[in-house]
């Protein structure tokens, strides 16, 4: 019987200790044994005061740390950019695990059970996403089905529109099968950010917005596991919102 290849990946933007954490959190918690698991750290330019620190835990883990050539410049784009070229580079998995730098892992075997649960649901369903709790909001931010009821205001060429964001598969955490179709999609269609127009009103596609979308019109869905991850939220775009995360 051939072992599962997972590759993991996350994207260090002047998050370096939260990335530390949620690796710690990861081994911690997880059992790799029965599993040929593999994660990489990419990195947009980060100089934060905790870089050498993770830098140094990286090495003595042997985990990669590659940068992504982008600058550290606030731009929440590079996120899908970077996960598309780790996607589209790195083809010889079954599956990748995607996690966002400031989360953290809570509960026994988080990865394991993601697996077994995408392996044992019905062959339409493309990806796992963990119940993701949102630990300074308190309360799940995402870990359900339904489409998104957040709405905000976007202006574009003039005109001003009212924008409900899209039910997504979440990036922050979150297992996807190693298909033709999904590196089909990612190569035509990326992981990064859109938003379609409509009179008056548009939809907002965040990170894996419109991938989780365009996987739809081929008949494929995303479950939510019975596993939860804790998320600082917005530690990259949130300077006010930092300290106390810090």
């Amino acid at each position: 019987m051939s072992v599962t290849n997972i590759c993991a990946v996350t994207v260090n933007h002047n998050t370096s200790h939260f990335v530390e954490l949620m690796l710690r959190s990861l081994f911690y918690t997880n059992d790799f044994s029965k599993l040929e698991f593999h994660i990489t750290v990419l990195d947009n330019a980060s100089n934060d005061a905790y870089l050498e620190q993770l830098e140094h835990y990286l090495g003595k883990e042997h985990i990669p740390f590659v940068q992504t050539g982008f600058d550290n410049l606030l731009a929440p784009e590079k996120h899908g950019a970077a996960l598309e070229r780790f996607v589209t580079t790195l083809k010889n998995c079954d599956y990748y695990l995607f996690l966002d730098s400031d989360i953290w892992f809570i509960e026994e075997n988080t990865v394991a059970t993601m697996l077994t649960e995408l392996q044992q649901a019905p062959a339409a369903i493309f990806a796992n996403q963990a119940k993701i709790y949102g630990y300074y909001a308190d309360k799940i931010i995402e870990g359900n089905i339904e489409p998104d009821t957040l709405t905000r205001q976007l202006s574009f060429e003039g005109g001003n529109y009212s924008a409900r964001s899209a039910r997504r598969c979440s990036p922050v955490c979150s297992l996807v099968a190693n298909t033709p179709t999904f590196q089909t999609i990612v190569k035509h269609i990326g992981l990064g950010r859109a938003v379609s127009f409509e009179v008056g009103w548009a939809t907002y596609y965040d990170t894996f917005g419109l991938m989780t979308q365009v996987m739809a019109t081929h008949g494929l869905d995303f479950m939510v596991s019975s596993k939860q991850i804790n998320h600082f939220t917005m530690t990259s775009y949130d300077d006010e919102g930092r300290t106390i995360k810090d």
